[in-house]
């Protein structure tokens, strides 16, 4: 049906220009490694001349320079192209896509990396769920005798700035004792008075929040929510990657999984502010005139209304170079929430540059299955970095147990670039899941996996699938047993609502939803008011079409439909297909029921992408650009509704037909006309639809 196209790829470009084969392994994949790197020549090289060596830091620093500049121009150079697509049928009902995760053309870029390789050593110190720094005997025989002297200093946020940290005084203690911040540097020294342990630790400082307000407990009316978060993660790609969580969350905690969920805007800024606020980002919507500079505390953020009603508040992110109000807006000057983890982060880059400023470098080489040095770039010390948010995230959850809970966290080195990294962070979430359900978190809690978009700056972005996946962003949610026992007209609202059109402006009209309450829906709705969101609870239109759920054209991922002849040859291979997969469901029956034929198609639409190509997004000078082509689509659906002979039945089926796997039929054949006593011979509910007895 579809000629195939040949999508040029790396190794064609080896082929076209060898000198750039030698550096395939080292490519960095984003310009803000560049200007990492040069602050740590600058770092470097004040060092030397500190201490007198000026010819070493000039030979240094040429030699980083041209290495530096040879990632740049590699980057630059091959940096897959990336094709605009627009959608011309915004005004039509929307047609949800249906695609496979694990369609041949998306699984050429994925595969398994290597486990995380932290420091084995285990740390000297630890807190407990208490709050208590206490000292951990097992691990003391790794730092030598157990005459040590330490002491901590609490990781201080700059006033009014969200971007530089310091550290406090020390307070020398003699474990345990009780930690009053969330964040430390614990230092000890021993006998000889050399370091033997530097390290931060992550505590929920509960003290500092109950002075401050009131914090209610969690009721029937009021629920918390957790909100996990995954940068650059699409539903097709959760299900490849996170494969233990996502079988978690939608077999033992029965998820709602929005396969209809379309982002509203390119990157991850513009698509969180509406699902936090309900606006669209650069716009006049927001009392903000320069987004580069000017802070955004003003912004409705969603978590003080939860702060207003007597919730407890948390965010965390765990990348603060790219970090989402601080890349695409000026960040905030008092700490949005109670418990705020951004300054932990910047803590970790203080307290050495220069190992931080490598592992932007080396994870490149990770990424190609270098491993450089026996430690990964993924890690601070033993730990993960995303596993030290999701530590932080547990605490808070813990610490604040039964009482109202609003918790927000960003995850996004493992999935932002390297979308095969994705599956190093499965595991852990999959426990942290399993940690709020089995410690009854889960009990009165709402808990919302989601993400902004999906793949964008990589090959798999150019794929036919790749371009469909990369508007749909992952969105599950778990709701509490009380209260789907409780309003059952709820869980109807959302189970229909997970095969419809939705948006970030939903989840926002979702979460003002749970927050004020609003769960009773009997009678709601049945003339609905038209709005930008529509909360998850209440009945979304099945016409709903992108220009009314607020998705510009370029990040509609809808399919259209349009009306064949229903004498097209093609049709009639597909509407025998149909035929033949009717009998064969009716197999066991076949000495009672009459075998079906075809009479005739009585109507049929293709159903295919909306989507069309409009250009290139990337001006940069890249050789990608003069071989690379967007995949077309490799497959054609088709709705058909035909007739059977004997006994003139109408059915209606969906078949798709891939053009290297050929026909499949999608979902059930329905009937459409009235079929009496036709089946008086069969039993079996579902097969009445489809047998005409024979006698």
């Amino acid at each position: 049906m579809t000629d195939k196209i040949n999508f040029g790829d790396r190794t064609k470009m080896a082929t076209l220009f060898p000198f750039i084969a030698i550096f395939v392994k080292i490519c960095t994949r984003a310009s803000i490694r560049l200007f990492n790197c040069l602050c740590f020549i600058n770092a470097s090289l004040r060092r030397y001349l500190v201490l007198g060596r000026r010819n070493k830091a000039k030979q240094t620093m040429l030699g980083l320079v041209v290495v530096l500049l040879t990632y740049y121009m590699y980057q630059t150079l091959t940096m897959p192209v990336r094709f605009l697509f627009t959608n011309d049928n915004i005004n039509t009902q929307c047609i949800i896509p249906d695609l496979d995760p694990f369609d041949k053309s998306i699984m050429k870029f994925v595969w398994h990396p290597d486990p995380i390789r932290c420091d084995p050593t285990p740390s000297l110190m630890y807190i407990d769920d208490e709050g208590f720094l206490k000292l951990n005997v097992s691990s003391v025989h790794y730092y030598g005798k157990e005459d040590f002297k330490c002491s901590y200093r609490i990781l201080l946020r700059h006033k009014n700035d969200d971007y530089h940290v310091t550290f406090g005084d020390a307070v020398e203690f003699k474990p345990p004792v009780k930690v009053p911040a969330d964040f430390i540097r614990v230092t000890c020294t021993n006998v000889n008075s050399k370091t033997v342990y530097d390290n931060l630790h992550v505590n929920i400082d509960t003290q500092k929040v109950r002075k401050e307000k009131d914090v209610l407990s969690e009721d029937d009316s009021h629920f918390s929510v957790f909100m996990f978060g995954l940068d650059s993660t699409s539903r097709l790609s959760a299900i490849r990657k996170l494969t233990k969580t996502y079988e978690y969350i939608t077999k033992e905690l029965k998820a709602f999984v929005f396969k209809g969920y379309m982002k509203v805007a390119d990157n991850t800024f513009p698509n969180l502010v509406p699902v936090l606020t309900g606006k669209r980002a650069w716009t006049n919507e927001l009392p903000l005139n320069n987004y580069i500079d000017d802070p955004i505390d003003n912004f409705p953020f969603i978590w003080k209304n939860f702060s207003q009603a007597k919730y407890v508040t948390y965010f965390a992110e765990d990348y603060p170079e790219i970090a989402t109000f601080n890349t695409n807006a000026g960040g905030f000057l008092d700490e949005p929430t109670d418990h705020y983890m951004r300054p932990f982060m910047l803590g970790m880059k203080k307290i050495d540059l220069v190992q931080f400023v490598l592992n932007s470098v080396m994870i490149q080489f990770e990424y190609s299955k270098l491993h450089l040095r026996k430690q990964s770039s993924l890690c601070f010390g033993n730990q993960p970095r995303h596993a030290i948010l999701i530590d932080y995230y547990r605490r808070f959850v813990r610490a604040y147990k039964n009482q109202r809970r609003f918790g927000f966290s960003w995850l996004t080195e493992i999935c932002h670039e390297f979308i095969n990294f994705l599956e190093l962070g499965d595991e852990d979430i999959f426990k942290f899941f399993k940690f709020l359900k089995e410690d009854g978190h889960l009990d009165r809690a709402f808990l919302i996996f989601y993400s902004d978009h999906g793949s964008r700056i990589d090959d798999i972005r150019n794929t036919f699938v790749g371009r469909i996946e990369e508007r749909m962003p992952l969105l599950s949610i778990i709701v509490p047993n009380v209260l789907l026992q409780k309003y059952p007209d709820l869980q109807q609202n959302l189970q229909e609502n997970s095969e419809r059109l939705t948006t970030n402006f939903d989840l926002h009209e979702t979460l003002k939803d749970i927050v004020q309450g609003n769960y009773d829906l009997h009678g709601v709705l049945k003339k609905q008011v038209p709005s930008r969101g529509v909360s998850l609870f209440k009945p979304i239109s099945n016409t709903r079409s992108c220009a009314e759920a607020w998705i510009p054209e370029n990040y509609c991922a809808c399919y259209k439909s349009d009306v064949l002849n229903p004498n097209d040859p093609v049709l009639e291979k597909v509407a025998n297909f149909i035929v033949h997969h009717i009998n064969n469901l009716l197999t066991k029956y076949k000495d009672m029921c009459a075998k079906l034929k075809l009479l005739k198609v009585q109507e049929a639409q293709l159903i295919s992408s909306g989507l069309s190509a409009k250009g290139e997004e990337e001006t940069r000078l890249t050789f990608y650009k003069f071989i690379s082509k967007p995949e077309k689509e490799k497959h054609r659906r088709y709705l058909v509704v035909l007739e059977t002979v004997p006994g003139n039945a109408l059915f209606e089926g969906t078949v798709d037909y891939h053009i290297e796997k050929g026909f499949e039929v999608l979902g059930d054949i329905s009937r459409t006309n009235k079929y009496g006593n036709q089946s008086h011979c069969v039993k079996e509910r579902r097969l009445k639809l489809y047998c005409l007895c024979n006698s």
